[in-house]
């Protein structure tokens, strides 16, 4: 099944075209990563996607419905690339994924119980669970990215998008963010889609890949659609033979 399907979709901002005439599907429980250069369009076209900011002409379906604006009967999960916040502000982990859980958890001690239980299994999930009681503005890059995620998680979206999530964090980190990124895919059939910038985990993590600089320039499996000439032209000739070394650390 199709979970998500992009036509020509057309983004704005006066004469200048952000996103133009970019068409893909995304299968029910795959991997795609979104890579380009900085001011490809990326975050553009996933904010639009996601109903955040206006666009037009082009089309949005979620499980072969269009939609009209902001998708508000499709289960989205998202992570923004940058995640502004006063560290001061006194507010636990508890206390940020309670405000995203579905009101009907809060209806009663019985219902506020399971809103407990709801939070500590996704926090377990995301191998966060001690981080439960912990003051928000005292955690780690590493921790606060999987306490995202849960708190991405929280409504049980059918579709979770993913904008860098894993800039500004060591190497050690990256890897264990996209690992549990992979097994969230594996185990509970969630469809992703990931901008990043580095091709390794676009081979290593992702089913398929698109490629854009405003428009589509490729799509399809890493391996086949990340030619050298995609690569030089996207990149640069600086990253040609790149693509060799992502396939040599297999």
């Amino acid at each position: 099944m199709i979970a998500l399907s992009v036509d020509n979709l057309c983004v704005k901002a006066g004469d200048l075209h952000l996103v133009e005439n970019v068409s893909f599907a995304v299968e029910q429980g795959s991997i795609i990563a979104i890579i380009g250069p900085n001011g490809a369009g990326k975050t553009t076209l996933i904010k639009a996607i996601l109903g955040l900011i206006p666009y037009g002409p082009g089309t949005v379906s979620f499980f072969g419905r269009e939609q009209d604006g902001r998708p508000d009967d499709i289960k989205l999960g998202y992570v923004p690339q940058k995640i502004d916040f006063d560290r001061t502000f006194p507010l636990t982990v508890y206390e940020l994924l309670s405000f995203s859980v579905p009101p009907f958890y809060s209806l009663s001690l019985n219902m506020k119980r399971k809103e407990q239980e709801h939070i500590y299994m996704l926090l377990q999930k995301v191998g966060a669970g001690d981080l439960l009681r912990r003051q928000v503005g005292s955690l780690s890059g590493g921790e606060l990215q999987r306490v995202m995620i849960a708190k991405a998680l929280v409504n049980n979206p059918a579709i979770l998008v993913l904008d860098e999530p894993a800039s500004g964090v060591d190497i050690e980190g990256q890897e264990r963010f996209h690992e549990l990124v992979r097994r969230l895919n594996r185990d509970t059939g969630l469809t992703v889609l990931l901008i990043s910038h580095d091709l390794n985990v676009v081979y290593r993590y992702a089913d398929n890949v698109l490629c854009m600089n405003r428009r589509l320039i490729c799509t399809g499996k890493p391996e086949v659609a990340l030619t050298d000439e995609v690569i030089k032209s996207v990149y640069g000739e600086m990253m040609g033979g790149y693509i060799h070394s992502c396939h040599d650390h297999d």
